[in-house]
């Protein structure tokens, strides 16, 4: 294998896009419990633009192949599969990858894919093993092309990079996910993964995480632990202000297991017992990343299916979580609190503040007590 310059090898790792585990290492991935796993169609209510992406529902072999400049680098083979998530108002996509770069490194990822129709725009995000990272794009159709990109400051410097993933069907049985960057404000674009999809014979154990909750990956660091406390299946009690000012409150199930071979969390939350939310269904994958020190969260609910990036870090007995990108000229300031962990319960509020942060209003406040 040709080695990557150390920009093309990161800019690799944080940007290949799907999610989980195969054969023996699967076992670190706890059970799937979202319903919309079992769908092979989009929920009725759900966007009409999701049909445009169902091509892509099912279990696929994968040629991983990255470049440096026109040149192929290195070519890997995965595995990855299409589902349905949130009750089928949004895709996921697992991907992995048991050899990388021909020394054995894995890859693990998962994506969100999601049509927002308040937006009228496509989003994908997605978690990453190898970076402990988590992306996310958005655009929309350029033909028959979906065409996702956004922007970054690679190494924090002056200069922007962008970047572009484009789903592109070839057939019922084929279809590319090319990855592409750009140093000239678009002008120009340079190939950095090309991953082949290949439909293969459904097996019903594909890609099959264990029955349990999964198990943390080996030699994580202690902060990467410190959700560890969500794993399980809990009853909720949840009290939300209303933008008119009235308090609602419900009863929710909240479950979380280990993911991308137990190096992140993923959480379910359901909400039947109300009637006002009938099939009301959120996702949230969270991965520690060493590199920034920090939590990174993804969060889709099947209401507004709009994608979510934030996270934060531990404040004395405190986990801390706010919007990573925000409007610095307005007042306005949110940010999401995990209080009060122990064996079989945890607590949560959101706040807003509307003064800079001088002082906080809860608006949404949740008790988590485990099922026994």
């Amino acid at each position: 294998m040709r080695q990557f310059g150390k920009f093309s090898f990161y800019l690799v790792c944080a940007f290949c896009f799907a999610a989980m585990p195969v054969q023996s290492q699967h076992l670190r991935d706890g059970k799937f419990f979202d319903q919309g796993k079992a769908m092979t169609q989009r929920a009725e209510n759900a966007p009409k633009e999701l049909d445009k992406m169902a091509f892509a529902v099912g279990q696929w072999d994968v040629t991983y192949s990255t470049y440096l400049g026109d040149s192929l680098a290195h070519t890997a083979v995965g595995q990855a599969e299409f589902t349905y998530m949130n009750r089928g108002h949004a895709f996921m996509e697992r991907f992995q990858l048991d050899d990388l770069d021909g020394i054995g490194t894995p890859l693990s990822t998962m994506a969100f894919l999601t049509y927002s129709p308040s937006f009228q725009t496509w989003g994908l995000g997605e978690a990453n093993s190898l970076s402990e990272s988590i992306s996310v794009l958005n655009g929309d159709f350029n033909g028959e092309h979906l065409r996702l990109q956004t922007v970054a400051r690679i190494g924090g410097g002056m200069k922007l990079t962008y970047l572009r993933g484009s789903y592109q069907k070839k057939s019922d049985s084929q279809f590319d996910f090319i990855f592409e960057v750009s140093k000239d404000d678009g002008l120009s674009w340079q190939k950095q993964i090309i991953k082949s999809y290949r439909k293969r014979n459904p097996q019903s154990d594909f890609l099959a995480p264990s029955s349990g909750f999964g198990n943390p990956a080996p030699h994580l660091p202690e902060q990467a632990r410190q959700f560890d406390f969500l794993i399980g299946v809990f009853d909720a009690t949840q009290e939300l202000t209303l933008p008119n000012g009235q308090q609602t409150r419900f009863p929710s199930t909240s479950t979380a297991t280990y993911a991308l071979n137990g190096h992140a969390i993923l959480e379910y939350n359901w909400y039947d017992v109300d009637r006002s939310l009938p099939d009301a269904a959120t996702s949230i994958i969270r991965i520690y990343n060493r590199a920034m020190r920090r939590w990174e969260s993804l969060y889709l609910a099947n209401r507004g299916n709009n994608l979510l990036y934030f996270g934060g870090r531990q404040e004395g007995n405190q986990l801390v979580l706010h919007l990573f990108s925000s409007n610095t000229l307005a007042p306005r300031i949110s940010r999401f609190v995990f209080h009060s962990a122990a064996d079989d319960s945890y607590g949560w509020f959101a706040e807003t503040s509307t003064d800079h942060g001088k002082s906080f209003a809860k608006t949404w406040t949740i008790d988590f007590i485990r099922k026994q």
